[in-house]
């Protein structure tokens, strides 16, 4: 056989050749790309923002890595709310003019809390998502705004520089969830009040001052005073402890759980309100009275709720007005101050704090015996639905099993010069930012498959 002659194939590969040439494709000598070891040129954003402020906090190269510019937007809201305002006025040209002045009130009012709240210092928000091991993400949230812009009520009520964590040497180690940090809830109403006041609103003057008439009359104590006594810090310790349940009944049903026990942390400068408390008390003799060095406590049970053996208690101790459900866990939360083994000396804690800062202004917990038991009492709940058969419940167990696997997660907030940074450590990553979405289907599949079963059982 003749061997084929390569001229054809010559003759194409240099029309190909040409072709590709023609349309860019082919480089020469002088286009050839640029050595890899030459930098490629960063193109310039026409508007300046914040994405290496912002993105300096954050994780690159993991699961989830987003930054928003929101200087635009909210750099300009007190702005818009004066558009609105001419907007409204314009549109209602039969108004009294009693009420255009009133709706000008509010306005100006609603225009100077977002003016002085600091919303419109923020530039730019950021988040990350990263796995630091299987099944384990360190979660960041980063709102920036410039160091010499902070100066808003947003940024001053949730403290200053971080500190040592107050709380953590509180936690029994049967913690399940809660969480202390910085909230000056005094300067939060007194910033509310000024702003009602300087207002000329007589409706919300006199809200206002009704309101702490009736606070002075319940609590005996006129508010200036309770706000004085305030520190400004608050938190709240939920405990699950599995050695002993409890019997709940959940419609219709009883939901069987380990026994929880709640304290609320109130940081107080002084006595008065325990005393308020002790004195509003008086020789009721259910009231039982503890007095010991650095420890005031009154205990007194509850009936209600006889499932829980409620004995309320409120406690003044280590610079904390403790309102608990028991006696015991105030027990508990001393005996770990006092250097009894607490959730800080768990594995889990171990694992979930690692690569976090230990000072800033606020940290908050869930345990993963809090989420074990938030999934005991979801399939128990799904189970004993009225109405649902075996299939129904199959497939709402498959579903919340999919996509509702809530797990632990350990968070440390800070107040830094440039922002607030949150930076947690968990078994959930950006999928939690995806979960809201995804239980949609979950609240109308009961209905779907219902109307589903119907269609078929009737033929139609």
């Amino acid at each position: 056989m003749p061997t084929p002659s390569p001229r054809p194939f010559a003759l194409l590969a240099a029309a190909l050749t040409l072709l590709l040439a023609a349309c860019g494709k082919v480089e020469t000598p002088s286009s050839q790309s640029a050595p890899a070891n030459v930098a490629p040129v960063v193109e310039k954003p026409a508007t300046p923002n914040t994405f290496s402020e912002v993105t300096s906090q954050l994780d690159p190269g993991g699961d989830l890595y987003l930054y928003l510019s929101t200087a635009q937007f909210l750099g300009r809201l007190s702005h818009g709310i004066d558009a609105i305002h001419d907007m409204v006025l314009s549109g209602s040209a039969g108004m009294e003019i009693t009420d255009r002045d009133e709706a000008g009130k509010i306005f100006a009012l609603v225009k100077d809390i977002v003016q002085k709240s600091g919303l419109e210092q923020i530039t730019g928000l950021g988040a990350s998502s990263f796995a630091t091991a299987p099944g384990l993400y360190r979660n960041k949230f980063f709102a920036h705004h410039y160091p010499d812009k902070g100066d808003g009520i947003l940024w001053s009520i949730y403290g200053k520089a971080p500190h040592t964590l107050t709380g953590l040497d509180f936690l029994p180690a049967d913690t399940a969830a809660g969480g202390v940090g910085d909230f000056d809830l005094a300067q939060l109403i007194n910033f509310l009040r000024q702003e009602i006041n300087t207002s000329n609103i007589p409706e919300a003057k006199e809200a206002l001052d009704k309101w702490q008439t009736q606070f002075a009359g319940a609590s005996g104590l006129p508010l200036d005073d309770v706000l004085a006594s305030l520190n400004g810090s608050l938190g709240t310790i939920l405990t699950l402890d599995a050695t002993s349940t409890i019997s709940v009944p959940v419609a219709g049903q009883t939901q069987v759980l380990p026994t929880p026990r709640l304290a609320f942390l109130i940081g107080v400068k002084s006595d008065l309100i325990f005393n308020q408390v002790d004195k509003m008390a008086g020789v009721n003799p259910g009231v039982v009275r503890i007095e010991e060095p650095g420890l005031h406590m009154r205990v007194m049970a509850l009936p209600i709720l006889p499932f829980l053996n409620l004995r309320l208690t409120v406690a003044q101790w280590n610079g904390f007005l403790i309102i608990a459900s028991d006696d015991k866990l105030v027990r508990d939360m001393i005996a770990v101050h006092n250097g009894a083994p607490g959730f800080t000396s768990t594995s889990e804690y171990a694992t979930l704090s690692a690569g976090l800062p230990d000072q800033g202004n606020s940290f908050g917990l869930c345990t993963q015996r809090f989420a074990d038991t938030l999934r005991q009492f979801q399939s128990q709940l799904l189970s004993n639905q009225p109405g649902v058969n075996q299939s129904q419940a199959a497939f709402m167990h498959q579903l919340f099993s999919r996509y509702q696997k809530t797990g632990h997660m350990y968070a440390v907030g800070s107040q830094l010069p440039t922002g607030w940074l949150s930076i947690s450590q968990g078994s959930q990553g950006s999928n939690q930012f995806l979960a809201p979405f995804a239980m949609l289907p979950a609240a109308i599949a009961p209905a779907v498959i219902a109307g589903i079963e119907s269609k078929l059982s009737t033929g139609q």
